[in-house]
C-alpha cells in the first residue's frame, strides 16, 4: 500500500488538486495535516512553534511506522513551512525508515534561513525542491534536484496576471498543474540566474514535475522558465522563442 503525507501552512487538504494527482499516479492512502490553529494569528507564532509541531508530527509518523506503515513505500509533500517540518521529520527517523520520496514546494525562507540545517538531502533518499519566489521562499538550494522556476526561481510571471496567487503560492499550481502539463526544463541555466551546482546533461524537453521512478541520478539546479497565463507552462513553441529571445 502506498501513502503520501501533505504537510503546509495551513489547511493541507485544500490542494486537493495534488490530492488528486497523486491519487491517480499512485494510489493509496492520503494523510494530510492541518496545523492552521498555530497559524491563525501570525507567522512569528507559527515560527515560534516549530519544534512543538514538528515533535507531534513526528511521534505520529512514527506510531504509524511501528503500526506497519512502510515508510519505503510513502511519500512526504511540504509547502513553505510544511517544507521544513517534512524536511525535519525525513532527517530525524532513523536510518532504518528512511522515506523514499519528499517533494517541497518553495520552502518557507524567513526564519528558517540562516538559523537551521539545510541538508536536506539527508531527508529521503530523493529530496526534490521547487523554488518560485525570494520574498517568501528560501534562498538555499540544498536538495537532489532544486527546480527553480520562472525568474531564477525568484518570481513567477503569472503573479502579474491574476490575483489569486503569488509566486510563492503559485508554486503548488505549477506542482499540481505538472501532472497533466508538460513544464520544459532549459538545458542549460540562464546566464543572468546565478547557481554553483547547475545539473548536467539535461536532454532535450526534460519535464519536471512528480515522477513515481525517480530522476535517475540528475542532480543540481534545474531552472524551468514559467509563463504568464494557466497552466504557467511553455509550449514546445513558446520555450524555441523564449530561447531564441535570450541567445540560446
Amino acid at each position: 500500500m502506498k501513502n503520501w503525507f501533505n504537510g503546509t501552512t495551513q489547511h493541507s487538504c485544500s490542494f486537493a488538486g495534488a490530492d488528486i494527482g497523486l491519487t491517480y499516479h499512485r494510489g493509496g492512502c492520503i494523510i494530510c495535516i492541518d496545523y492552521g490553529y498555530w497559524a491563525d494569528e501570525n507567522y512569528l507564532k507559527l515560527w515560534r512553534n516549530f519544534d512543538i509541531i514538528t515533535e507531534v508530527l513526528y511521534k505520529e509518523i512514527l506510531s504509524l511506522i511501528h503500526k506497519g506503515l512502510n515508510p519505503r513505500q510513502s511519500f512526504l509533500f511540504g509547502f513553505s513551512y510544511g517544507g521544513h517540518i517534512v524536511s525535519t521529520i525525513g532527517r530525524r527517523l532513523p536510518s532504518k525508515y528512511k522515506f523514499k520520496k519528499i517533494d517541497i514546494c518553495d520552502m518557507a525562507g524567513p526564519g528558517f534561513d540562516f538559523f537551521t540545517d539545510h541538508n536536506h538531502k539527508d531527508a529521503a533518499d530523493n529530496v526534490q525542491c521547487y523554488y518560485s519566489s525570494i520574498g517568501k521562499g528560501s534562498r538555499f538550494y540544498n536538495c537532489h534536484q532544486n527546480i527553480r522556476l520562472g525568474q531564477c526561481g525568484y518570481t513567477q510571471p503569472a503573479s502579474l496576471t491574476q490575483s489569486l496567487y503569488s509566486s510563492h503560492g503559485l508554486c503548488v499550481q505549477i506542482y499540481i498543474n505538472a501532472f497533466d502539463h508538460p513544464f520544459y526544463a532549459l538545458q542549460n541555466p540562464p546566464r543572468w540566474c546565478a547557481t554553483a551546482n547547475p545539473a548536467q546533461n539535461l536532454p532535450k524537453y526534460f519535464t519536471i514535475g512528480y515522477k513515481e521512478s525517480g530522476y535517475r541520478h540528475i542532480h543540481g539546479d534545474i531552472f524551468v522558465p514559467t509563463g504568464l497565463q494557466y497552466p504557467y507552462n511553455l509550449s514546445k513553441r513558446q520555450l524555441a522563442r523564449f530561447q531564441a529571445l535570450h541567445g540560446y
